[in-house]
């Protein structure tokens, strides 16, 4: 039976602190909200399904979800808005070959689900702030543009051991932002980490070839643990255009 549909983006839990000021110029993501976010995030029922549950879903991402499109068969379910180096801070505006924009995409196909992975590319730029400031204006615009359709964060994939100097914690504190977003009905976090990471919680040494992307057979491990979160709920239709 499908749950009530609580109001969108009220309740959000506030960061625990500021940044620093040796943090702000260092552009060091502090973990600074806690896991709140991920532990109410964790709590949501999520399905098994079969490949079939993607034929209507977006995926929004940067070189590392180009590698989910290029080396799974998830392309011939869903669709694809993924170029290198795209960033937060790029995604609304960016044209993407063949496809347009988001907004444009949005108006054209209505989506059941919208998956984002972006982050990677922003580290050392900003603080815990401003990368949580410009992902939930994106979240909400794309809530906005497309309100029936689920959003899906995906926790930000970390890095191997021999690339992180700083890098895993300041991933570990933008993932700790980004799902407090999670209303668990509009909104769903979800972290792949525990899929491809080591014991440590670093990206696993033998799926990568650079400490960042995985290898081409390893983006199954991406694909087979969306496959263990489907959303059950359903949203009325109120589609914005």
């Amino acid at each position: 039976m499908p749950q009530e549909e609580p109001p969108y983006g009220e309740n959000r839990p506030e960061p625990l602190r500021g940044s620093t000021e040796e943090e702000y110029l260092s552009h060091i993501s502090a973990d600074i909200y806690g896991d709140a976010g991920v532990q109410k995030a964790a709590e949501y029922p999520f399905a098994t399904v079969d490949e079939s549950y993607f034929d209507d879903a977006l995926f929004i991402g940067d070189s590392r979800t180009v590698g989910l499109h290029d080396y799974t068969d998830l392309s011939e379910h869903a669709d694809f808005l993924c170029k290198t180096s795209l960033t937060i801070y790029k995604v609304l505006d960016e044209n993407f070959k063949d496809m347009g924009t988001v907004e444009e995409v949005l108006k054209k196909k209505q989506y059941g689900k919208i998956y984002i992975m972006v982050g990677i590319n922003e580290l050392g730029r900003g603080t815990t702030e401003d990368f949580m400031a410009k992902y939930t204006e994106v979240v909400d615009t794309l809530h906005e543009w497309d309100p029936d359709a689920r959003i899906i964060i995906q926790g930000i994939m970390k890095v191997s051991k021999k690339k992180d100097t700083e890098d895993n914690s300041n991933i570990t504190g933008r993932n700790h932002a980004i799902a407090t977003l999670a209303d668990n009905y509009h909104i769903f976090y979800i972290d792949m980490n525990e899929a491809v990471c080591d014991e440590e919680g670093n990206l696993n040494a033998e799926y990568t070839h650079d400490q960042i992307h995985l290898l081409g057979m390893y983006n199954d491990l991406w694909k087979d643990f969306l496959m263990t979160k489907g959303i059950n709920n359903e949203l009325p239709m109120t589609r914005w255009y």
